[in-house]
């Protein structure tokens, strides 16, 4: 602290900090002040003047190229000011080539940084491929390239600015071969999961909002990434399976269904009459031909098919043409209401389950 103080006394009293004068410091600060100003100048004029006419387009892109350019061109006119500030001090040459090596890593850390921002909205050619793999589909695609191509330009960056320090990028990463085989060992699961990932997009084996099933997984698919896929049970509760374990499993696509089955069978009481049976299965049959929801291009099953305990056993197979689950339940709702109104028309009725007990009478003979 005494140190401190001894220098900060040193400073006021002398008329140079550091071999420097202080007109010299003053101006190189002024300079560099004036820069910031010209950077708020910047974003309150140039930048709301475009922004004002991207709102005028009918695309988005350029708002999103604006947004992804505002920050870094600020700080831009920050190295600019910082470069003029250190030509203008009578540096040391050591101490210059660091400054100007400190301007070179924040000029390619600029780069970096305006490509990094730029990945999203140059994305948008996705947006194009809806029509051939669908939207929800695209959508995962364009995630997965955004995330893996931000961390593309994120590792060359850092090697980027490696080399402006003079560090040899090629024989840093040799001397990550030797750990690099560590770190693969390691990591294989990783690498089978990004794998696996790939595979799930290529083959297009669900996207986002299908509702799947799998061995030890069901629910609905909210999001696809490089490692893991998050599943939403119907419990509500979230859960992520690695890529490579849905990769390698049997996947039931539910979404996909052409139609949704209804499977039912019915139990006729034993005193139902044959041509009673026989007007049952008639009229469901007639029923489900002529049902606006029931899918007539697929298989439509009504027939009696065993004398069970305690029923005459009638099964229904067939299928309806929507395959949403709540628009399902309605036509399975209406369809019990009105197979059930054909049997009591009939006269006949639906069986429970009974059990007859024959009790035996024996004579007894008491000896006393």
């Amino acid at each position: 602290m005494d140190l401190w103080l001894q220098d900060l006394s040193a400073i006021l009293s002398g008329d140079s900090i550091k071999g420097i004068s202080l007109a010299d410091w003053a101006l190189a600060g002024a300079v560099f002040v004036g820069f910031l100003f010209l950077r708020k100048l910047f974003s309150t004029i140039v930048t709301d003047f475009a922004k004002r006419l991207a709102r005028k387009t009918r695309t988005d892109l350029d708002d999103n190229i604006i947004d992804a350019l505002r920050d870094p061109l600020r700080f831009l006119f920050i190295i600019l000011g910082f470069l003029a500030a250190i030509n203008l001090l009578p540096l040391a040459t050591q101490t210059h080539t660091f400054h100007l090596a400190v301007a070179g890593s924040l000029t390619t850390f600029l780069i970096f940084w305006i490509t990094y921002n730029m990945v999203v909205p140059l994305s948008f050619f996705f947006d194009h491929l809806s029509g051939a793999f669908g939207t929800a589909l695209t959508q995962d695609l364009k995630s997965f390239f955004i995330r893996a191509s931000k961390i593309v330009i994120a590792f060359l960056g850092l090697m980027a600015i490696l080399q402006e320090w003079g560090i040899n990028v090629a024989a840093f990463l040799g001397g990550l071969g030797l750990a690099g085989m560590a770190v693969a060992l390691a990591a294989k699961d990783t690498v089978s999961n990004v794998f696996g990932g790939l595979t799930i997009f290529i083959d297009q084996t669900f996207t986002k909002g299908d509702w799947i099933e799998t061995p030890f997984v069901e629910g609905t698919v909210e999001s696809t990434g490089l490692r893991a896929t998050k599943i939403r049970s119907f419990s509500k509760a979230l859960i992520t399976v690695p890529n490579a374990k849905l990769a390698d499993a049997p996947v039931v696509n539910w979404s996909r269904m052409t139609h949704r089955r209804i499977k039912m069978t019915i139990g006729l009481e034993y005193s139902t009459t044959a041509a009673q049976m026989e007007a049952i299965v008639k009229k469901i049959r007639t029923y489900l031909a002529n049902h606006p929801d029931v899918a007539q291009d697929d298989v439509q099953k009504v027939h009696l098919v065993e004398f069970g305990s305690s029923s005459i056993n009638l099964d229904l197979y067939y299928f309806t043409k929507t395959t949403d689950w709540l628009a399902w339940s309605d036509v399975l709702n209406a369809n019990m209401i009105d197979i059930k109104k054909i049997v009591e028309e009939e006269g006949a009725a639906f069986a429970f389950p009974t059990r007859t007990v024959h009790v035996e009478n024996s004579a007894t003979t008491s000896i006393g």
